[in-house]
């Protein structure tokens, strides 16, 4: 039983470091700038941000998904994700 405790509250103290270090606010101002292809990916990319995931992949995969739902311009999908990529690493740093 106490592997498992131990094993608990270190995650838990890796996610709260990893929370410490993001900046939530200063990621949905930056957001609030972007125009609207590249607020809907920020919006779609955020809460897959987990602790570890890689970036580039999580915009990557998304943006690919919302080009292919229709919910954004296929000729702006890529300044798109590279502007909210920007508001991405405030959230995610």
């Amino acid at each position: 039983m106490r592997p498992i405790l131990l094993a608990a509250v270190l995650s838990l103290a890796v996610l709260a470091g990893h929370g410490a270090r993001a900046d939530g606010k200063a990621a949905q101002a930056c957001a609030a700038k972007l125009p609207k292809d590249a607020q809907t990916i920020f919006g779609a990319t955020l809460p897959q941000l987990a602790p570890g995931a890689d970036l580039r992949d999580v915009i990557t995969a998304t943006t690919r998904q919302l080009v292919m739902d229709g919910k954004i311009d296929r000729g702006k999908a890529r300044p798109s994700a590279m502007s909210a990529a920007k508001c991405l690493r405030l959230a995610g740093s």
